[in-house]
Order: C-alpha cells, then structure tokens, then sequence
C-alpha cells in the first residue's frame, strides 16, 4: 500500500492516564505502515491525573509523541482546534484516547486518500449504552434540521482529512459542536466526506464526559447561534471570521 508522506495523529484526553500508554504503543505499531513522516500529539484538556507525567515519560523514548497541555478543562472542542494547530504533516487523523476504536482500521482510510479529501468514520454498534445513542440520535436531528449536514454519525472520532483543509477553517464554537461545525464548513467549500463503518468498542478506563448535559447544552447553543447568524446576521461576534467561508 502506498504510504502517505506525512500524518499528524492527535487525541483530545481528559483523565485518561491508564489509556495513553496502550494508545501511543499502538500507533507505534500502526502509523510506520502508513506515513513516511509521523507524530502522535496527545491534547491534554487540564487533566487532574498523572496525564501530564505519563505523556512526558513516554516522550523521552517516543521522538514522535508531541504534548499540548490546556491548564484548565475548555472543553472537547477547544482540544480539536488546539490539536489542529498543533498538527505539523500533510494529512491530520484525529480520535479519542480512549481507546475506544480499533487504530488499525485507519489502514482502510488511508487507502482512500487518493480520492477523497475527507473521510469520516461512523460507529456501526455504538458501544455507549442506549441514554447516550438516544442523546446522539436527537442532537443529530437537531444538527440535520439547522444545516443540512446529513452525516451518518457527527460526532465519530475517527476522522481523516487533508490538513491545508482544516487549517483553513474559522472556527467560531468551543464545545461539543466543534466537530459538526468544520464539517459544515467543509461542505460549505463543496468537500465530498467518504464515510466509512468502523468499529466502536467498550471502554475499559476511565469515565466518559460526553454525556454531561451541560456539555449536550453548549453544544446546541453553539450550534443555535451559528444557525442565528448565518440566517439573519444574529449573534455577530466572530463574524468577521465566519464571512470567509460562508
């Protein structure tokens, strides 16, 4: 298979210190098939753990595994952007570091490089347990009927896609919606999404945080004033950045 010839991989983790050692080891094992030029950057979101201790430990032996530390939790979308910019490589791969995917499915993605620019991944069998899917299943309804987005699965952490692309993007929201919106956008600059199925498996570590409703209501909120302004001009901060790609 012909190698990408360079990928920056990042994972947004909050309090996940038991993961991130299986994690980084397995991309180790991964990422050599798939780039010629690789980096792992773990986002720390202001972890209350030993995090931070584990990812510098791992650095010492691991030249590819980079460190992003928010000092204070500012949320799953604050980590995309801050992983984002962090990227250095051609193509940026990002998923949760909660080793809740199979890492070895990102073969199947890169072969589809040559043709698409973007390919989302979504979960055939959640693994979440049904409040969760149910949750999902609305937001998703709420996201379709504002923008259109038609995905199979929004919120998937399993995405690649050309890094020029989302280095481009203007990114208003900080919270859950970050991952709907720069989907959006990208539509909006007319990129095709290939959607692949991937496997969702239970978590073994740690607790999961996507389930708070405060962070469901930020989301909506986000996602409701980006709606407002991109119809009727209604919350303008930050509209300077959003008319460059509206």
């Amino acid at each position: 298979m012909k190698k990408l010839s360079s990928l920056s991989v990042f994972a947004p983790c909050l309090n996940e210190e038991k993961n991130i050692p299986f994690f980084v080891k397995k991309f180790q094992e991964v990422l050599p098939k798939l780039a010629e030029k690789y980096e792992v950057i773990i986002v720390d979101d202001g972890s209350t753990d030993n995090t931070q201790n584990i990812v510098r430990q791992l650095m010492k032996n691991n030249p590819e595994v980079k460190y992003v530390h928010h000092p204070v939790n500012l949320g799953y979308g604050a980590s995309l952007r801050s992983g984002i910019a962090s990227s250095q490589f051609d193509w940026i791969f990002f998923t949760d570091g909660d080793l809740q995917f199979d890492l070895d499915e990102l073969e199947k993605f890169v072969k589809e490089t040559e043709n698409f620019s973007a390919i989302i991944g979504y979960r055939e069998h959640r693994a979440d347990g049904s409040r969760r899917v149910f949750n999902a299943r609305l937001y998703k309804l709420f996201i379709d009927m504002l923008f259109r987005l038609h995905v199979k699965d929004i919120d998937c952490a399993f995405k690649l896609i050309r890094a020029d692309l989302l280095k481009t993007l203007k990114l208003n929201s900080t919270g859950a919606f970050t991952s709907a919106e720069f989907l959006y956008r990208l539509k909006k600059m007319h990129i095709k999404f290939l959607q692949l199925p991937v496997k969702h498996l239970p978590r073994k570590f740690g607790t999961p945080t996507g389930n708070n409703p405060k962070v469901i209501i930020k989301a909506g909120i986000e996602a409701l004033k980006l709606y407002l302004f991109m119809k009727f001009g209604i919350y303008s901060s930050g509209a300077e950045r959003t008319s460059k790609i509206v």
